[in-house]
Formats: C-alpha cells, sequence, structure tokens
C-alpha cells in the first residue's frame, strides 16, 4: 500500500490541536496501535497529511460534519458512534457544529500491509485504504468502542486480547474500506491437531506470562488471523478466552488442593492483581474463589 509524502506523526498533529488529549495510550499489544481521545477542543481543525492512517469515532452526541480536502467538499449528519476512515498521506479541514468529542485510532501503515499480505493473500502494493465520513458498522462500532474504553476508563486485557481485538478491527476496515477484491466469506480455516496440540502445551507451560497472539501463532507455525479462527474451529474458544479457561482450571486446583492465599493463586494462575482473579473466577464458575474453596 503506496501513500503519498506526509509530514506529521499522530503526536505532531495532536500538538496542533487546540486542546491535550483526553487521554492517549499505546495499548498493550504485539501491533503498533495509538489510541487518543479529546473533547472540547477547536470546531475546527486543519489536518495536514499524516504518516499514520486513522480511524475516528465519533462521539458525545449526533453533529453536523463539514469536511473539506481530497474527493471535494462534503457535508455530512453523524451519528453518534459513527467512524470515519482518514488514510495516510490525506489531508482534510474539519468543521464540526454540535459536541467536540471524538477519538482517534491510528494504525502505521506498515502494518497495514502486513495483513493484506499475511490474512488476505494481495500484493500491498496493489491495495489502498479508503476514506469514509460517518460510516456505520456494528463491528468496527463496536471494536473502537473496546479500544476507546481502554484509554478513558483504564480496562484491562493482556497483550493476547488486544492482540485479537486490533486483528479483528483491521480486517474488517480491510473489507469494508479498501481496494481489496471481493473475497467473499472467509474459507473455512483448519488447523491439524499436531498444530492445536503445541498451541494447548505452550499455554499450560506459560499461564503466569502475557502471551501475545502473535507469539501463539508462532507456536502453531501460522499467520494471525488464521490462527485466531482455526483454534476456534479446532477447541471451540478463542484464543483469549482459552487462556483465561486454562488458568482458571488451574485456579480451581490450587484452591481445592493447597491452602495459598487467593494473592498468591491469582498470581500463580497469571491474573494481573488479586481482584482481576476474583472478577474473572465469579464470571467464569459463578461463585467467588473464597466460596468455591469453601465447598471444596
Amino acid at each position: 500500500m503506496t501513500i503519498s509524502a506526509v509530514t506529521l506523526t499522530p503526536l505532531q498533529f495532536g500538538d496542533t490541536l487546540s486542546g491535550a488529549p483526553l487521554s492517549s495510550e499505546g495499548l498493550a499489544s504485539s501491533v503498533p496501535i495509538l489510541v487518543r481521545r479529546w473533547r472540547g477542543v477547536c470546531p475546527v481543525i486543519e489536518q495536514p497529511p499524516l504518516d499514520h492512517h486513522y480511524i475516528t469515532s465519533h462521539l458525545g452526541g449526533p453533529k453536523l460534519i463539514h469536511r473539506k480536502g481530497e474527493g471535494g467538499e462534503r457535508y455530512n449528519d453523524i451519528a453518534e458512534r459513527a467512524y470515519s476512515v482518514t488514510p495516510a498521506g490525506a489531508a482534510f479541514s474539519w468543521r464540526t457544529q454540535g459536541p467536540v468529542d471524538f477519538a482517534h485510532v491510528y494504525l502505521r501503515p506498515s502494518f497495514i500491509d502486513h495483513v493484506i499480505a499475511t490474512e488476505f493473500d494481495r500484493d500491498a502494493r496493489l491495495v489502498s485504504l479508503q476514506d469514509a465520513l460517518g460510516f456505520r458498522d456494528p463491528l468496527v462500532e463496536g471494536l473502537l468502542a473496546a479500544l476507546t474504553d481502554s484509554v478513558v476508563g483504564g480496562k484491562g486485557g493482556g497483550r493476547l486480547y488486544w492482540d485479537g481485538l486490533v486483528h479483528t478491527f483491521v480486517c474488517r476496515l480491510l473489507q469494508l474500506h479498501s481496494t481489496l477484491p471481493s473475497i467473499g466469506a472467509f474459507a473455512p480455516h483448519v488447523l491439524a491437531p499436531f498444530r492445536v496440540n503445541r498451541v494447548i502445551e505452550f499455554v499450560e507451560a506459560n499461564l503466569t506470562r502475557d502471551i501475545g497472539l502473535p507469539e501463539l501463532a508462532a507456536v502453531a507455525g501460522v499467520s494471525a488471523f488464521h490462527f485466531s479462527r482455526g483454534f476456534r474451529r479446532a477447541t471451540r474458544f478463542a484464543p483469549y478466552a482459552f487462556v483465561i479457561h486454562r488458568r482458571l482450571e488451574h485456579a480451581k486446583v490450587l484452591l481445592r488442593e493447597t491452602q495459598l492465599p487467593l494473592a498468591e493463586v491469582a498470581n500463580a494462575c497469571g491474573f494481573g492483581s488479586h481482584s482481576q482473579f476474583s472478577t474473572m473466577f465469579k464470571r467464569g464458575v459463578g461463585m467467588s474463589p473464597t466460596h468455591y474453596r469453601m465447598r471444596r
């Protein structure tokens, strides 16, 4: 995927806005992504070409956006949580009538190119991301909400969770907003039993670690996206859900067979804190760790 000459990074662009971001974070992910949230900045934004693609989640309520730049001039009524896609190298003038509240998700073109090549088996040089203004798609909107919550609400999740989220997000964007040839429905991906067993053994041996999706895909010997789909078909678990399941099963053994304090059980099973362990255990098992231990 080729882009025109660019001038600013996302952080440099942020410095040109009238106020500091409400929040900004590079997610705990193996893929390069930056999420920034603004509210109440100047309703007129002159956005020069950037060296990243970025996706805008329009928040705070309905609004009217007047956008000028490549492709002409447009007026759009924008619904709450609708989104816009701005390819790297594009420049626009944005004017907002209504609440100025938005989140930006910045993605490196090199990462998009990698996904095009590995997940869609296409030559990235022949594919370009296309701009969109005020688009609606329930899946993209839900994924954007999860990404935004990560920086505004401080919601947790290890690398495996965020890797899967970001890969799904990018694949959906490419399906909807790129020049990829029509590919129809994805063909079923199946992992050979030896690949599944290799991953299961790796997870069991590394329950205390923050495991990333690319790491599991490398253990299986396939791409991250193909691994996610194939692993789910083979085990009926998404990779993140499987790791949580195995951690909870290990926790149940420790609660039944040892007198370890709950904080030590949480640490031995790879949970970041006692509170996270208690929350995940109650969600997955239906009772608190203390009550589970009392029932043994």
